[in-house]
């Protein structure tokens, strides 16, 4: 499905403290007790954590609506896929909207030649549709960095596109079904009930209507981001993104996690609304949420980390130090004395427990210094950064099996398994599982085991879009520094 690019290789030429000579005769894995991440291999094990998590949510379980594809949208898609014929479809469970949750277990003994062995049992379905899941859903699938990083062949690139009207059905689904009267987004049971609107929500389902419209309207000369500008009308969507910053506007985050994700949509929104006084509106609420980031003290965990990451992307959206320095004061005052070496990650309330949504927030607090910090505190990030992973995707099982099936075998030629998975992660057939994040793990009694094994969409795909490689110096988690630059302020 990935091609292996040349700085992909570079990168994985250390792989897990593997070191490799030559692209001939690579070693065998090692122990799975002697292999460990490294600030260079980490980010290869997350993207295929990432790709494995959205892969099973929108193409492989059937978590969702089944998505029709048209026969002109399937010949569009093959031609900017570079196809001269027609080659057969795979047979896939693609899906347009997802589903609110399910359990990844596998149906039958998976074979990853055959997709659809690799289906979910439907009854476990909760149908319940999320504009939170929706909307990372949609984040996912049209961050740039994400495609560009393998898709290297014509299959790579079809599978790529094939997301495209996956997105278009997000999106509607969000405008058509989910969006009250009142003008709020709120999940839908089956029934047709509204729940009460969350202020969550709003901020996210903005991020992601957002970065459809960047996606069409980037730029850049390649064949993903020329297939977006062909068959995606920006302005289709434009008046959704409208509402959906007035949705942040009369719902507004009051916690400090709320505030950090609105923080980086209304960023987002400003870059890609074509309306100058919109967009003054949007960076006005974006400071004002920062500034009382600036003030946290004495949170949970997710809020002193998501509190790192939205200073950060204020600091930058807003060119205000001021934001910088605070992010940096509060990954040192306020999330780095919940680092407990022994237990290896971050501590929360007792007992210590992780969700994907948890773990997301500290990803992004982490990058953030790892990308956008200075001096001693990057480094502290770097380092604390592979570890933090290891614990809670391998050794608490967050990630409930190894991703490595889905990595085609003439891709991993040369190079040890170690590169792209950690050998403890058990496979998919011993597991019984899909290679996805389990709804919840524990630390209790000197041992960690996983307390909720179901899959809860909107929190594993948050994190899916927490887990990012860069590319050419951008990462999808960050605001696009080349439209930053353009940006008017």
């Amino acid at each position: 499905m990935m091609a292996c690019t040349r700085a992909f290789r570079a990168t994985v030429a250390v792989a897990a403290g593997v070191v490799i000579a030559s692209t001939a005769g690579a070693p065998s894995i090692r122990a799975a007790d002697d292999v460990h991440y490294g600030p260079d291999t980490v980010d290869i094990a997350a993207h295929w954590a990432a790709r494995a998590t959205l892969a099973n949510a929108v193409m492989f379980s059937g978590l969702g609506e089944p998505l029709s594809i048209s026969m002109s949208t399937a010949d569009d898609i093959l031609k900017h896929a570079g196809y001269i014929a027609r080659p057969p479809m795979p047979d896939m469970a693609t899906v347009g909207a997802v589903y609110a949750a399910g359990s990844p277990a596998l149906k039958q003994t998976p074979d990853f030649s055959d997709l659809q062995t690799l289906r979910w049992g439907p009854a476990s379905f909760d149908r319940t549709l999320e504009p939170a899941a929706q909307a990372w859903a949609l984040i996912k699938i049209t961050s740039p960095a994400f495609h560009l990083n393998f898709h290297d062949d014509k299959a790579d690139r079809r599978v790529a596109l094939m997301m495209l009207p996956q997105a278009r059905a997000q999106a509607e689904v969000l405008a058509e079904r989910l969006l009250t009267g009142p003008g709020l987004f709120a999940a839908r049971s089956s029934d047709g009930t509204f729940a009460e609107p969350r202020a969550h929500d709003q901020a996210v389902v903005l991020w992601g209507v957002s970065n459809l419209i960047l996606a069409a309207t980037s730029e850049r000369e390649d064949y993903w981001h020329t297939a977006w500008r062909e068959l995606v009308d920006a302005g289709d969507y434009r008046e959704l993104s409208d509402r959906a910053l007035a949705a942040v506007e009369q719902l507004p985050p009051n916690t400090p996690r709320d505030q950090a994700l609105a923080i980086e949509a209304l960023g987002r929104y400003a870059l890609a609304t074509n309306d100058a006084q919109r967009r003054e509106k949007a960076l006005t609420l974006a400071r004002r949420h920062a500034n009382a980031l600036t003030q946290v003290r004495n949170v949970s965990l997710s809020d002193a980390a998501l509190a790192v990451y939205g200073l950060v992307e204020a600091g930058r959206l807003l060119r205000d130090d001021g934001f910088a320095k605070a992010a940096a004061t509060a990954f040192e005052t306020g999330l780095l004395p919940k680092w407990d070496d022994r237990l290896g990650a971050f501590r929360t309330d007792e007992p210590v427990s992780y969700t994907p949504s948890i773990t997301a927030a500290v990803v992004a607090a982490l990058n953030a210094m790892r990308w956008h910090g200075s001096g001693d505190l990057a480094k502290e990030a770097n380092r604390l950064y592979p570890g933090f992973l290891e614990t809670v995707l391998v050794d608490a099982r967050l990630q409930l099996a190894s991703p490595l099936p889905l990595v085609p075998a003439r891709y991993r030629e040369g190079w040890p398994d170690t590169a792209f998975a950690h050998p403890a992660l058990p496979t998919p057939e011993k597991a019984g599982l899909a290679p996805v994040f389990a709804g919840e793990v524990v630390h209790e009694n000197g041992t960690w085991r996983v307390s909720d094994r179901r899959f809860r969409t909107a929190d594993a795909m948050f994190l899916a879009n927490m887990l990012v490689m860069p590319h050419e110096g951008q990462a999808d988690t960050f605001l696009p520094a080349n439209r930053l630059e353009s940006l008017d302020r």
